[in-house]
Formats: C-alpha cells, structure tokens, sequence
C-alpha cells in the first residue's frame, strides 16, 4: 500500500495527505484481515491500492492485488473482499492457487473459506494429474470438486493442445472421478470419436475406486472389456477385482490381494476364474480355441492362482513361499496379456519380490517354501518343493513327478582352517523324496550326503599358485519300495566316494595409459591355469536314482584355461572438486579345453572335449557381444554356436540380433530393431525363424508415438497359433484405449 508520487515536487498538504493514507491504508489492510473467530484462517491483503467501502463492508484493492491465507493465494487486477463472509470477487488476469491445483479466468466469485463459487471462461489445472479443465462456466463446488459447462478437458498445456475432449456438462472430484456427457475426442481441431458419457478417475491418492478399463478385440476373445476396481482396504493392504468380459468366451473374474506387514514382510495373490464358453473338441470348429503345440482342452472350469510371500523370522531367518497352480495347458498361453495375463503377473513379480514364474509353456509348475538364514561364512535352507504336473493331472495319467518334501542344507564357504594354511568348505543336505505314483524303476525315499573339501594354497616361487584340495563325501539312502538289479530289497544303502584336484595358475598384468577421453588406465589380466580332477569309478547300480547327485561319474580330467580380463578406469572431479573413479569391463574372454586320460587309457579316440569360447565385450557404451560355442576339435565344426550383439545410439536406436544353434537340434535366428525416428517417434520390427525347420516363429512390426500428454501405438503381430492388430492410444491423465 503505497501512493505513487509521479510529481517531482508537491505541495507540503500533499505530501501529507499521501502518508496519511498511507498510514490509514495499511492499518485496515492488517487491523481488519484478522480473523473474527482465532481457529480461522488470517488473510492478507497486498495491492497497489486498497479502500475500504463502509457501505458494503468490503476492501476494495486494485492492481496486482495478491490474497493469501493458508495454502491459498488470489492474485487479480481487481478484488472486492468481504472479511466478515470470505466472499471475494476478482476480475482481470486472475489467478487463484488452493493447494497444489490452481485456477485461471477472467473473472471469478469465490468464497475463500468453502473455496466455492463461480468462474467465468476459465481454466483449472490438477498438478499431480497434470491435468487441465476448461470452460466458459465453471463452478466450484467444494475445496476439490469442479463443474463447467460447454467445456474440455486434457492433460496438454498451451492454447491448441494436441488433443482434448469436449463435453457438454463436465464434473470432477479430485481423489475420486470425472464425468462428462456428450464427449467429442478431437486431434487438434479434428474431431475423432464421439460418447454419450464418460468416466475417467482424476486420483493422486491411493483409495477405492474404478480404474481405466482396458478395451480390445481378438479372433480368439471376441470384444472384450476388462474393468478394474481397487480397494483400499487399510494403510498396509489393498486389493483389486477384475471383470474381464470376452463376448466369445465368457466372464473372467480375477482377485489380486497385496499386503505389506513390515519391511521384511509382504505378499501378493492373485486368482483368476473363467467359465469357458468354447473348448476344445478336436475339430475344425474349435481350431481357433486350441494350440498346436499343447493337447486336446476339454476343460471349460479354467483358474490361476499364485502368490509369492516374504517373511521375517525371529534370529535372523527369511522365509519365502512361491505358489504357481494354472487349470490347464493352454491357460497361460491364451491369456498372456491383460491386466491380469501371464506377461504383467511375471513383470509384477521380478519387480516387486525379485523372482520370476516358470515360462508360459512350462506343464511342470514349481511350487516352493523356504526358510533361510545366511552367515558371513555359512548358509542354511529347508526347501520345500512341489511340482504340479499340468499334463498328468489334466490327462489322468501317473504322476511319476519327484517332489522334494523337504530338504535341509547347511553348506560352509571356502574359509581359513584357524590359524593353519588349509582351506576347506561344506556341501551337506538331507532330502526327502516323494512320488504320487511309482514305479518298479522310481521309487519314493530319503537321502543324506555330506561333502568337505580341503585345499591347501601354495606359492611356487614368484609367479605360480598351486592348490591343491581333496573332497570325501558320505551318501545314504533309505527306501521301503526300492530293488535293485540284484533283487535286494534292503531299505539302508550307503555310498563312500572320495576326490583329488589340483589347479596350478599365474595372473599376468600390464598397465596401459591412454590418458584420453575414453579411459585414464587399462588394465589388461591374463590367468592360464592347468587343473586336473579325479574321481575313481565306483560302481552304483545298487542305489536308488532321484537325481543327478545318485550317479556321480567317474573322471580323470585335465583341463587347460586362459582367461582374458580388459577393465577401464575414467577419473571425474565432480562440482565439489571431488574425485571419483569409474570401473568399466571392457572384455572378458575364457578358453578352455579338457583331455579325458580314462578315455586315453581304455584306447578311446578322442579324449580331447570340445574347446568352449565364453566371451562379453564391451568396447564401449553403445556396443555388446556375447558368445559362447563349443568346437569339435576332431571333426572341425561347431556343436554349439551361440552370439547375440546389442547396438545403441545416443539419440535411442537399437539393435538386438541373436543366432542360436545346436547341432543335429535346433537353429534359430532373433532380431529387433529400434527406430527413433524423431524424439517423439519410434518404429520397430522384430523376427524369430526356426532355421532348422525353415518357419518363421513370430513377426511383429509397430510405430509408437509419444507426446508429453499422449501415446500412441499401432502394432501387428504374426506367430503359428495367432494374427492380432493394435491400435492403443494412451491420453495421460485418462488413461489407454484400443484395440486387437
């Protein structure tokens, strides 16, 4: 409140009249904002100029007028203030804020306290949505709900944003959902789709509510439409129900429960339940309802439950539960995407609990309780273990599945031996084993086995370590039902095996200093080593056979080795004039070879093994290549062949092409390609071919656009059991529509 002197020289009365209002301007502006009641909220006028209307009981402020008063601010060429109601009313560039949304018009009545009141050609702006509401009248209806009328609504700043719906009568509440009635979508200033009404959620907290349902059609489904409703049930659980319509095949209703009962405890289930209105008969009618690579489905009851669930343990133990039960064969397979499809449960999973499901096409799904507590130098486990054999249970078969229930392992780290110079470490477990159903040749029994191994560290002179070690392991079983080739029957059998190795190696190192932009040093390592294993035959056709730990081979192997090591080292000063150091593996490379002198010695032909190449190099950030072949040095080809190269640019592009290939088995060739063809728009094309047989496995081609409000994404997608289109556009804020 101050009186603009624009003379240079005034009259003495003037000068007084001016400081007098002055003086009376600024003791209303503060005498009369305070509040009448202590518990309210005191508001504050500033202006360049403010009267005070005895008649009306109104301030009167005039240019760049601010208001405030807790988290809300008035700004305004022009406002008349009620201190005793909080009714203001504002005209010319005003600018209100209440919160974190705020408000823009041209004019406005608005009482200050009940933040309700009229706007005139307005615009309102919800922060956490990034969310814009314009209209010629709008009306505020409480501190967070908003009404207008022939207006729009998008998630895109400026005058002309990239698109908008417009609707006849507009409401929203923030922290809950909008509506809207005779709904244009315009692209631009072209109109694209009409809808008598819509719902969208405007939410920025976690609450009850609808969530954007996802709409697609499909050769397989028909129209579908899947509508999620979530359900905060209390601060540390939440749930979320899923009506999946297929017009084809019937209602889907899935079930996800997540809870989080302290930093070491949580869980997630989820249980999907569908009453198939096709199945599959064998005939050219159902083909589409069927998949070539999984049996005949009869089955209309179809279900997946899962769950994963952490737990803390007094003393410092963990336990983690993993369960995995699907109805049938082609489940996963048919419902692979959705909310609830096997694609987002297993992205859900890694990132939530960091453990994954068994792939999609896997009939053998694992179930698993563990309970763990990990030392320094020790490990402890019980694994409970059940494999749920899809293809037995389905096709009425015996179910010959060896389940682990349970086994307890208690294993010891390579460590010092006390003061001495001997090394050992500890492989120990008890197993339990069982079958549903057995056979003369497969039987259900316990196992014990422990392990010590002791090595013994020398140096040879300057440059060569030798370590020697030496390994005993104790095995027994116990079976009721076992006989063996023999004819006994006896429940107790024992195995005593022993094992000598040795590993002579030397490290070589050399010290680079390029001192450029690409490294300050490189480390180039070389370790060849000579290692030599022997285990003696034992003769165990008399045991029972579970696993591969029952049949331990006999050996007498040397083996040759030369690995590569390639690591940088970059050296930044950061604003603080610190220096940090940055480690990079350029290249790692590992050549190895054994010579079996069993087979030497019985006069076989060929002791040499495959040499095996493992390499990762990384040259430099843009660039990765992975190998790993095997090459037959007696017949002078590959038995294996396995690269894969990744290549990217700084402005996204991206390359990934993989070649597999195992001799008289498979041969397959994998590629995707990235394309930013601008910031804001991407193209890319991906292929599997199966070499061998001469097919291609998948294509998929698509363009994606993306906008700061919107995306845009238009793909097809070829594979032997399925052909599907999308086009799915996402419009930030409302949420994604489409279709397949």
């Amino acid at each position: 409140m101050f009186c603009l002197l624009k003379q240079k020289i005034l009259p003495f009365f003037v000068i007084f009249a001016c400081f007098y209002f002055f003086i009376s301007s600024n003791r209303f502006a503060i005498a009369n904002v305070l509040p009448q009641n202590p518990k309210e909220i005191p508001w504050h006028i500033s202006a360049r100029v403010v009267t005070f209307d005895n008649k009306r009981n109104l301030y009167i402020a005039e240019d760049d007028v601010v208001i405030t008063g807790g988290k809300t601010r008035l700004e305004a060429d022009y406002v008349e203030f009620s201190n005793i109601t909080k009714d203001a009313f504002a005209r010319g560039n005003v600018f209100l804020i209440s919160g974190e949304d705020s408000i823009t018009c041209n004019a406005m009545n608005i009482n200050l306290t009940t933040e309700t009141g009229t706007v005139n050609k307005g615009t309102i702006f919800i922060q956490k949505n990034n969310f814009y509401i314009n209209g010629e009248n709008i009306r505020k209806l409480g501190k967070f709900s908003y009404s207008a009328d022939k207006g729009y609504i998008t998630s895109c700043s400026g005058e002309y944003p990239d698109w908008k719906i417009s609707a006849r009568d507009i409401k929203v509440t923030v922290e809950g959902y909008g509506t809207a009635w005779d709904t244009v979508l315009w692209a631009k200033n072209i109109p694209t789709a009409y809808s008598p009404f819509l719902v969208f959620p405007v939410q920025t907290k976690r609450q009850t509510g609808l969530l954007f349902p996802r709409i697609t059609s499909s050769d397989r489904k028909g129209f579908e439409y899947e509508q999620p409703l979530f359900i905060a049930i209390s601060r540390n659980t939440d749930a979320t129900i899923y009506a999946d319509y297929m017009s084809d095949r019937g209602a889907k209703i899935g079930t996800e429960f997540r809870y989080v009962l302290d930093n070491k405890t949580k869980g997630s289930m989820f249980l999907d339940f569908l009453e198939d209105n096709k199945i599959d008969d064998g005939t050219d009618t159902t083909k589409n309802y069927s998949f070539s690579t999984t049996p005949q489905r009869t089955n209309s009851d179809r279900f997946w439950f899962r769950m994963k669930h952490d737990q803390g343990l007094p003393n410092g133990f963990t336990a983690k539960l993993d369960i995995d039960v699907v109805s049938d064969e082609d489940y996963l397979h048919e419902f692979s995407d959705g909310f609830t499809g096997y694609d987002e449960t297993k992205e859900y999973f890694e990132k939530e609990f960091g453990r994954s499901l068994d792939e999609y096409n896997d009939t053998t799904r694992k179930n698993q309780l563990n309970i763990n507590k990990s030392w320094s130098t020790y490990s402890f486990n019980i694994d409970t273990v059940w494999y749920d054999n899809i293809r037995a249970r389905r096709q009425d078969f015996d179910d010959t599945t060896l389940q682990t229930l349970p086994s307890i392992q208690f294993d010891a780290f390579k460590q010092q031996v006390g003061p001495s110079k001997f090394f050992y470490s500890l492989d120990s477990e008890y197993t339990s084993f069982y079958r549903q159903d057995t056979t003369t040749t497969l039987v259900s029994g316990q196992r014990a086995d422990i392990y010590p191994r002791f090595y013994l560290p020398v140096k040879l002179g300057k440059f060569f370590n030798f370590e020697p070690s030496v390994g005993a392991r104790q095995t027994i079983w116990h079976t009721n039902e076992f006989t063996d080739i023999n004819g006994n029957s006896d429940s107790l059998r024992t195995r005593e095996m022993y094992d000598i190795g040795a590993v002579l190696s030397t490290k070589l190192n050399k010290i680079f200093n390029p001192d450029n932009n690409f490294a300050d040093k490189i480390k180039h390592e070389v370790i060849p080593a000579l290692g030599y294993a022997f285990t003696p035959y034992i003769s165990q056709h008399d045991l029972p056979s579970f696993d591969s730990l029952d049949r331990i081979a006999e050996q007498n192997l040397i083996t040759w080795s030369l690995a590569s090591n390639f690591i940088s080292r970059k050296s930044k000063i950061n604003p603080k004039g610190e220096e940090t150091l940055t480690y990079r593996n350029l290249a790692y490379i590992n050549l190895y070879q054994s010579y079996d002198i069993k087979k030497y010695l019985d006069k076989e032909s060929r002791p040499f093994s495959d040499i095996t190449l493992v390499t990762e190099l990384n040259p430099i950030n843009f660039i990765t290549l992975n190998t790993n072949l095997t090459w037959s040095p007696y017949d002078n080809y590959f038995n294996t062949f396995n690269i894969g190269n990744t290549i990217k640019t700084n402005r996204g592009d991206n390359l990934r092409t993989e070649y597999r290939y195992t001799k008289n088995t498979s041969e397959f060739l994998y590629s995707i390609i990235d394309v930013s063809l601008t910031d804001e728009l991407t193209a890319y094309y991906s292929i599997e071919k199966n070499l061998k047989e001469k097919k291609t496995v998948e294509t998929q081609v698509g363009i994606g656009i993306n906008k700061s409000c919107w995306a845009l994404n238009l793909f097809f997608s070829q594979s032997s059991d399925e052909q599907s289109i999308a086009f799915l556009i996402n419009l930030h804020g409302i949420g994604e529509f489409g279709t397949k």
